[in-house]
């Protein structure tokens, strides 16, 4: 059998131990500038046609109902629903656009809905919003493309979790961070464990194929210890996927993260030894990292996929 320990070079680590552009999305920031062209973005589009094969989507609903401090997401914080309903009003229209552009033969495989949070907007608004996609793209109606949504545990609930999979999700993300008390008054997010465990239930109940669990590792208050009592809490359940990421702190370039104390933020040496907990721990019960801080149960097609 392969062996799935993560090794650490530490002198690589020491050398390269700078700030990096983000790689989060492709293409990522540093290719869009004024001189990328409508005119280049359309032969782009063109050469693709040419090539063919499946299209992935990725849609962006960036409300949340209260601020997360550690969060660097294009995000609108309010509690006034009606908000969303100019930004879908666009939407649909730049999905009427972008529909135009690519052949309609080629197949949506992959569907990703991200935010901010998506389940920010109501049934209704989300089933108009899949309904228009469907319109002008050609999304698969036999549950075998790769359909997800990041969801907010402390706003989900089973009924909510019954609609998505309803809509055609089959593939559902939790937002969590960190069970630790101490640190999710830190960064304001206080999520209890039964609500996140309930609604990781309620997707397993609907026949969601891929649970995944969001975790940061370097929020203020952190230790090697309080970290592995979140991580074994979560093992007790077993996911499908974990995604843990390291928190980027940049209070000058996101305001919300000045309201986190420096001071309380774990040295680099700590974060690095929570990051070698996470890979012996979940490579032990099983796991394979698949790479950017993720890790897959192995009978995750997509996953093994991805690290193939």
């Amino acid at each position: 059998m392969m062996d799935q320990s993560i090794q650490f070079d530490f002198d690589l680590i020491n050398r390269y131990d700078k700030a990096g552009p983000r790689y989060t999305s492709y293409p990522t920031a540093l290719e869009l500038h004024e001189g990328f062209t409508e005119e280049n973005y359309r032969q782009h589009i063109a050469k693709s046609n040419t090539q063919g094969g499946p299209l992935s989507l990725y849609f962006h609903i960036p409300f949340c109902d209260t601020v997360c401090f550690y969060c660097a997401c294009n995000k609108i914080v309010t509690k006034n629903r009606k908000h969303a309903e100019p930004y879908l009003a666009s939407l649909y229209q730049e999905i009427a656009l972008q529909g135009d552009l690519f052949d309609s033969a080629r197949v949506v495989s992959q569907l990703h809905w991200g935010g901010g949070t998506p389940t920010f907007l109501s049934y209704w608004q989300m089933q108009t919003l899949m309904a228009t996609t469907r319109e002008h793209f050609s999304l698969k109606d036999d549950d075998s493309g790769e359909y997800s949504i990041e969801v907010d545990p402390r706003e989900t609930n089973s009924q909510t979790i019954k609609q998505l999979r309803g809509l055609g999700f089959n593939r559902i993300s939790l937002g969590l961070q960190d069970f630790d008390p101490a640190v999710q008054k830190a960064v304001n997010r206080l999520q209890s464990e039964e609500q996140t465990f309930a609604v990781l239930e309620a997707a397993r109940a609907e026949g969601f194929r891929s649970i995944n669990i969001d975790l940061i590792y370097g929020l203020p208050l952190q230790t090697v210890a309080s970290f592995t009592k979140t991580l074994d809490k979560i093992l007790a359940v077993a996911p499908d996927r974990f995604s843990i990421f390291n928190y980027a702190h940049m209070p000058n370039r996101f305001k919300t993260q000045r309201q986190i104390n420096d001071a309380d933020l774990p040295s680099t040496d700590v974060k690095l030894a929570i990051l070698q907990m996470v890979g012996a721990k979940l490579t032990s019960a099983g796991y394979v990292y698949i790479g950017m801080d993720h890790f897959a149960k192995p009978d995750d097609e997509l996953a093994i996929a991805q690290r193939e």
